[in-house]
């Protein structure tokens, strides 16, 4: 944001800094709505021009998502895993919290 873009916050009261706070709110969720909008739109696009249905592409994301080995299982729960991608599971996170190693959990 430029200087030319800015408000001076200080001089305002309480009232008009809640009604800007309100404002600014609004425009973040519609601008959110938009993008995500945006996005769908794309989204049509791709399965549009692959020959697919957005469903299509996204249970044959779900199929490769499984096909991923894993690297981590709880050894409390053996149902509970990770491939290691992304964020760690909560189960892993309080391990390692604990003090334990994550090795303590390599497949």
């Amino acid at each position: 944001m430029n200087n030319s873009n800015t408000m001076n916050l200080d001089n305002l009261n309480v009232d008009e800094l809640r009604a800007i706070t309100e404002n600014a709110q609004q425009l973040i969720t519609q601008k959110q709505h938009q993008n995500l909008h945006d996005a769908y739109i794309q989204f049509e696009k791709i399965a549009k021009d692959s020959g697919s249905t957005i469903e299509e592409i996204l249970k044959a994301g779900e199929s490769l998502e499984k096909k991923r080995n894993i690297k981590y299982r709880n050894t409390e729960d053996s149902n509970e895993t990770w491939t290691g991608r992304g964020r760690k599971p909560t189960w892993l996170v309080d391990a390692l919290a604990a003090g334990r190693d994550i090795e303590d959990f390599a497949v």
